[in-house]
């Protein structure tokens, strides 16, 4: 269904894991954006059980901000123009690369095991590439992703759905969650810097109501 001719362009938002070891496979760009975002922000807390009269006011770093979203993937358009691959295997190439955000890539984990085997590396967690949200030009911000809730809405006859919807839940990685030298401490400083600016223009904009408000009065 085309849309009305004069409606502005809607960007669609993404998300983009940074895995120099595979940059391709894991960037998500919806197929439709989400019809609302939850964003839930609270003040970090200082680790202390009491807290002094002295530190009412005090900021124990960037508050925690977790993202929820649901993601709607659908293969009705692309079976409809003959598309085989969505014949074929419907809309699991759209869920896994989401679900690749929560997956080590095989190369890193092979390599991983022949050096454990070998003798020359430590056990350690495998380290997943950097989730970023870009969620329009004003918010590109660094993401853990925590949990995925898939439901599969409607199968092809080998069983591969071909409509389904993801619950994306995550949490904003701020410059206390990130080393100085990690990409995503400088995209959250960008973004903060972009939050206190919009800050500052719906301030002056909030003024200049309020005496316009007085002034017809």
């Amino acid at each position: 269904m085309s849309s009305f001719p004069g409606s502005p362009r809607t960007l669609r938002g993404a998300i983009i894991a940074v895995d120099p070891l595979g940059p391709l496979s894991r960037v998500v760009v919806f197929q439709y954006n989400p019809d609302q975002v939850q964003r839930t922000i609270a003040p970090r807390s200082g680790g202390e059980s009491g807290q002094r009269a002295a530190d009412a006011h005090r900021a124990w770093g960037a508050p925690t901000e977790t993202i929820t979203m649901t993601v709607d993937v659908d293969a009705t358009d692309q079976l409809e123009s003959g598309d085989l691959v969505a014949a074929t295997v419907g809309v699991l190439p759209q869920l896994s690369v989401l679900e690749m955000l929560l997956h080590p890539g095989s190369v890193r984990v092979i390599a991983n095991s022949v050096l454990l085997a070998a003798g020359t590396i430590e056990i350690l967690p495998v380290e997943l590439p950097m989730a970023v949200l870009v969620w329009g030009p004003a918010r590109v911000v660094p993401v853990r992703i925590t949990q995925l809730g898939v439901t599969e809405q409607a199968f092809n006859p080998a069983l591969s759905p071909i409509r389904a919807t993801v619950d994306v839940s995550a949490q904003v990685l701020t410059y206390d969650d990130l080393s100085l030298t990690d990409v995503g401490y400088g995209l959250y400083l960008a973004h903060l810097v972009a939050k206190e600016v919009l800050a500052v223009v719906g301030a002056v904009s909030g003024a200049v109501d309020a005496v316009t408000d007085l002034a017809g009065a």
